[in-house]
């Protein structure tokens, strides 16, 4: 039997890797120390009914100028909106394509979520999604059922629901952006794939 990743369905696992580590909280809602603001995996995903896999880096320049603040302006009411109820809570999870550790550290320094060591681990979540580190396939944003880890999509509501929020970022506020969870896909962004690519292109 083949032990390949590709033999492997996309996203096969990842509630195993999660469950297994520690995650880091980010900058604005960190504490002093790295070891302080570690937070159990597996406690995440029993206290999350949805978990956001946020596939980023620094040296993209709309991923780090655009929409990283504009998620990070929306995150607090997502929050909100969600709750503490385990049957609707929602956490966001920074998953790292940067260049280095460094710029990992530097760039995580501005969220207000969780975000995966620069480790293993990070190498596994990126793997297991195939996620590609191109400018055209950045950022990706990738929603997970964790009541659903077991289906024919291995738990994923959307492989990448990027093209929908940044078209919803474009015409509706903060909040309603968050109300509109897990921003199911509508015409216009099942179209806008390839426009979002090329904009991105655009600003290399």
């Amino acid at each position: 039997m083949s032990s390949s990743r590709e033999s492997l369905s996309k996203g096969y696992g990842w509630k195993n890797i999660i469950g297994s580590i520690s995650l880091q909280r980010g900058g604005a809602y960190g504490k002093k120390t790295k070891e302080e603001s570690l937070v159990s995996g597996a406690a995440v995903l029993r206290e999350c009914r949805y978990i956001v896999l946020f596939f980023g880096c620094e040296w993209h320049p709309f991923c780090r100028s655009q929409f990283t603040p504009q998620f990070i302006r929306m995150y607090p009411h997502l929050k909100a909106e969600r709750g503490g109820d385990p049957e609707k809570n929602v956490e966001i999870v920074y998953v790292s394509l940067d260049k280095d550790e460094k710029a990992y550290e530097r760039f995580v320094r501005t969220m207000p979520w969780l975000s995966v060591p620069w480790d293993e681990a990070r190498e596994q979540l990126i793997a297991a999604f195939r996620v590609q580190n191109v400018a055209t396939k950045l950022p990706q944003v990738v929603v997970l059922d964790t009541t659903d880890g077991l289906n024919k999509n291995n738990g994923v509501i959307h492989w990448n629901a990027f093209p929908e929020i940044q078209l919803r970022m474009n015409k509706d506020s903060d909040e309603s952006l968050a109300k509109q969870f897990p921003w199911n896909v509508s015409k216009a962004a099942a179209g806008c794939t390839v426009c979002a690519a090329l904009m991105m292109c655009s600003i290399q």
